[in-house]
């Protein structure tokens, strides 16, 4: 068959290797198994949120055998209520569960698992096959050779093949689980289609009032009382057997310490991790944050959690304690399986990320995380804490929560059409900050019907930082899907705050929960939206008092004012700014670090006392001075009085310590080179911090993005002073620039970016798609004239109705200086670890790096200057729009271009122009923020020149 199917592929020219034949033969298993059945039309629009309903134990590789009494029970997949205290549940808050909040429609849901083919890969190492214990086949040669050799007419059986392992998915079921709950389903098919397993069952883990942790069987409805089962019932003695409990970490059980119990008594008796569901920065916010993370290792297959090797200890722990708990802890990530699967398999030099808790671990619980503390009972505090810790993405989110009824049918609504790029990991933020109660209802019996609120006061105070724009949507979109859920036509949401006599009980089921908030929402939005309000509360039964829609503030009463609004710029819409992070990245020169010596060995036990207070033992010397005379262990043992063995494990925390102490990974392999380039890079420290910028998106065609950063309005000192190094005096005179608020291009614009606007109706003159000489969608474009690069500008600005144009001189040096007064914006100095330039030379205080003799990736360095642009420095040079001046003299304090006459036909303008920011070719001084350069006239062309763009509402040509 498979000789079939690679002649097939040859005949039609395509060469492929046998992992790729493997992957093949499995996508196309996976398809036949989950072949769909044929769907009505209407249901091509939507995936209907589905109750947490994993696939029964018995499809897949599920053995047909009856389980011993040591085997999981394959029973039906069943749901089961959420009963962790995670999310207060309302009491006595005079809100009914009969008119829930929530929505009673089904929206539409993306694909949970993006990267399936990937994690599946990253299990190979389980796919082993050994000996079954209880099932035989025929030998057919050793039956042949009895009959030849002695006449014995009788079948020689051997042990049938099988996979090595079976699976246990023992899912945490909490009030936060709702939020992975399709992530979940997803991998839990993924791992009984994967073939790796002998078996893959699945439980999930709750605990009942006041009762201690239980497990329970999947069933696909919940059919009167489950039975519990004791967590030891998952024990098995044969060591082919894996537990992995999902988890997010932030269940009171965790808090209490009943998981840890739990996964003490597995850890002892079978390999078990934790899949932990929410990304590692999150992890402070959990549990893990209370444990030392560790690595994982060993050399033998199936070792147990106690068992594994422990490496990575904080220094003040210099050995293990006796009385801990470890476990490997993974996520859903091909590399983070990989590593897992390679430790279980055990492949020896692979470790994994794990957790070890001390013996007094809850001592270092904080008292606002304590399981019998409360939480803040003031709104005005729960959301400053949410927004003090929360992502950007996941404040923006719960502000638009806030304008609609909450069930997760309305979020993923919103989340789908509004706030696209959220993810499952920025709604577990506000699930995980207390923000939502749960609605209590006796008929909820599935997630996906579940029904929330927000805490008292705190939807009017998320609402104050909301766009009113935003809230518009907000309504507009759930009516208009609403309206297409019941069959009604509506020209906007105020359609559905009014009664209609020939509205049916189902669409008043529809309609009611939505009106009931939107005019909660709209009266608190005053002026045109409460006289709406009280136009349509005459003839709307939905209306409420003002004491339920805000229960502590005073009976709302109406003033007039006036308004008075900034528009910064009047092409682009404030609704349409997303915000983004960025990582800044800032160098300190250490005029303290002084080495003495070119010895490495005295070098890193200076580095090692100067970290920790201690020297490194006569051992740890022996081993790093045979290591860097490249001696095997056995080598330096034969020096010394010690075996090779015990050298090894001396080594590991050698290295542990050394990589702690030089900020990087140290290995036997690397410790020389790991050395070498500390002490070159010994007299800079490269400081980081987070910051966050607006900024809005053109769409270009085929995917192609262009980012645009706001740029705040501001004053600067333009030029460089006098006593900078390696000034020249076109840099001169200083003068004061103020300048009105503009965009301007994240990244210099990228090779795609140009063929995008290339293929664009021409304006003025044509444009060749491929002039770069170093090829690459994202790598920028260069060989572009001046000329190119206005009408690229002036097709942008046809093609997407806004202003489009180079850069100002002032424009670009305020940007690239981003509130800086240093050389550069990284600091005094530059370094190839934050830019692309010719790091054979050096500048200040700068050492020499790499020099890469090409453009590089835009934003490849990942760290921004305090605006959030990228590459301002080096790779190539940017064009501006100005005519060249010799020096500052006479030169505009407004921030507009500067030119040498009046003609206003851009295309007309002739001489040299002014290039910034140097290039990958260039010393370390022409990448400075002050450096001007004339390279030649403007229809110059060469690889180290490119551009990017800018947006304004306003320019005043001088």
């Amino acid at each position: 068959m498979i000789a079939k199917l690679i002649a097939c592929l040859e005949e039609v020219g395509l060469e492929v290797n046998a992992e790729e034949i493997g992957d093949i033969l499995w996508l196309a298993n996976q398809m036949q198994q989950a072949a769909p059945e044929p769907v009505k039309t209407e249901q091509l629009h939507e995936k209907p949120i589905q109750p947490f309903t994993p696939i029964s134990p018995t499809s897949g590789n599920a053995a047909s055998t009856e389980p011993s009494s040591s085997t999981p029970l394959k029973k039906e997949p069943t749901v089961s209520a959420y009963l962790s205290d995670v999310i207060p549940e309302s009491g006595s808050s005079g809100e009914s569960s009969l008119t829930p909040e929530g929505l009673p429609f089904k929206s539409p849901a993306a694909p949970a698992l993006r990267n399936s083919l990937a994690l599946a890969r990253a299990l190979r190492p389980l796919m082993r096959k050994v000996p079954s214990r209880i099932e035989f086949v025929l030998d057919e040669e050793s039956t042949a050779r009895q009959i030849a050799e002695y006449q014995l007419w009788s079948p020689v059986l051997q042990p049938a093949k099988e996979c090595w392992l079976e699976l246990v998915l023992v899912i945490e079921e909490t009030s936060t689980t709702i939020v992975w709950k399709e992530t979940i389903v997803e991998f839990q098919k993924l791992m009984e289609r994967h073939g790796a397993f002998r078996n893959v069952y699945t439980w999930s883990l709750q605990t009942k009032t006041g009762g201690t942790p239980q497990i329970f069987p999947f069933q696909q409805k919940v059919t009167g009382k489950q039975r519990s089962r004791s967590p030891k019932e998952l024990l098995d003695a044969t060591g082919r057997r894996l537990i992995l409990l999902i988890s997010d970490c932030i269940s009171p059980l965790w808090w209490q310490g009943e998981i840890h119990n739990i996964l003490e008594i597995w850890g002892n008796h079978v390999p078990i991790a934790v899949l932990q569901l929410l990304p590692e920065q999150l992890w402070e916010r959990t549990v893990l944050g209370l444990g030392n993370t560790v690595h994982l290792g060993t050399i033998a297959p199936g070792v147990l959690n106690s068992q594994l090797i422990v490496s990575g200890l904080p220094i003040w722990l210099e050995e293990k304690p006796k009385m801990a708990l470890q476990f490997p802890v993974v996520m859903l990530e091909p590399e983070s399986l990989t590593e897992w699967a390679r430790v279980v398999a055990g492949a020896g030099s692979v470790q994994r990320l794990g957790v070890l808790f001390q013996e007094n671990w809850q001592e270092l619980i904080p008292k606002f995380q304590s399981p019998t503390s409360q939480r803040p009972s003031n709104p005005e505090l729960l959301v400053k804490r949410f927004h003090a810790t929360a992502s950007p993405l996941a404040k923006r989110l719960a502000g638009l929560m806030a304008a609609a009824p909450i069930s997760l049918s309305v979020i993923n609504l919103i989340q789908q059409e509004l706030l696209p790029e959220s993810r499952q990991i920025h709604l577990a933020e506000i699930f995980m900050s207390g923000l939502l109660q749960l609605i209590e209802s006796d008929k909820q019996t599935q997630a996906s019907c579940w029904q929330y609120k927000f805490v008292e006061g705190v939807r009017e105070i998320l609402l104050g930082s909301v766009k009113i724009t935003e809230i518009d949507n907000v309504l507009e979109k759930i009516s208009q899907y609403i309206a297409r859920k019941a069959g009604l036509q509506i020209k906007s949401f105020a359609a559905l705050l009014t009664p209609n006599s020939g509205w049916d009980i189902i669409v008043q089921k529809e309609v009611i929960p939505f009106a009931k908030i939107a005019i909660r929402v709209l009266r608190y939005l005053g002026e045109d939206y409460a006289a709406l309000v009280e136009q349509l509360q005459k003839k709307s039964p939905f209306s409420t008092d003002d004491s339920e829609i805000f229960p502590n503030f005073p009976a709302i009463q109406t003033f007039e004012f006036k308004v008075k609004t900034i528009a910064l710029i009047d092409e682009i819409e404030p609704s349409n700014l997303q915000a983004s992070e960025f990582d800044v990245a800032l160098i300190e020169v250490n005029q303290s670090a002084q080495i003495t010596t070119d010895n490495p060995l005295e070098i890193a036990d200076e580095m090692v006392f100067t970290k920790t207070g201690k020297y490194l033992n006569e051992i740890e010397k022996s081993i790093l001075q045979g290591t860097l005379a490249n001696q095997t262990y056995e080598q330096i043992a034969a020096s010394t009085k010690y075996s090779a063995s015990y050298l090894r494990d001396v080594a590991l925390k050698l290295w542990e310590v050394v990589s702690e102490v030089l900020g990087g990974k140290v290995t036997k392999r690397n410790i020389r080179k790991v050395i070498e380039q500390w002490v070159v890079y010994r007299h800079l420290t490269i400081n980081h911090h987070r910051q966050e910028a607006q900024y809005f998106s053109e769409e270009l065609g085929s995917g192609v993005q262009l980012k645009m950063v706001f740029i705040p309005e501001g004053s600067f000192l333009m030029g460089s002073p006098e006593d900078e190094l390696e000034r020249l005096s076109a840099e001169s005179p200083q003068h004061q620039v103020t300048l009105k608020a503009f965009f301007m291009g994240k990244y210099p614009v990228t090779q795609a970016q140009w063929q995008a606007v290339a293929s664009l109706p021409q304006v003025n003159r044509e444009l060749s798609p491929n002039l770069s000489n170093f090829k690459g969608a994202n790598q920028p474009i260069e060989r572009v004239s001046w000329y190119d690069a206005v009408e690229f500008c002036s097709r942008l600005s046809q093609h997407t109705g806004k202003s489009y144009c180079l850069p100002s001189e002032a424009e670009w040096e305020y940007a690239c200086r981003a509130g800086t007064t240093t050389p550069f914006h990284f600091g005094e100095t530059i370094t190839s670890r934050l830019a692309n330039y010719n790091a054979g030379y050096t500048y200040g205080a700068g050492v020499k790096g790499t020099y890469r003799g090409e453009t590089t990736l835009v934003g490849s360095f990942k760290a921004a200057n305090a605006f959030g642009l990228y590459d301002m420095h080096g790779n190539v040079w940017e064009w501006c729009l100005d005519d060249w001046h010799s020096n500052y003299e006479g030169a505009p304090n407004n921030g507009s271009a500067w030119f040498k006459n009046r003609n206003n036909n851009i295309y007309q303008r002739k001489g040299r122009a002014v290039l910034r920011g140097g290039s990958w070719n260039t010393y370390p001084k022409d990448c400075r923020s002050a450096y001007r350069y004339d390279y030649s006239s403007r229809g110059f062309r060469r690889n180290v020149i490119g551009f990017r763009v800018v947006c304004a509402a306003e320019r005043i040509l001088q």
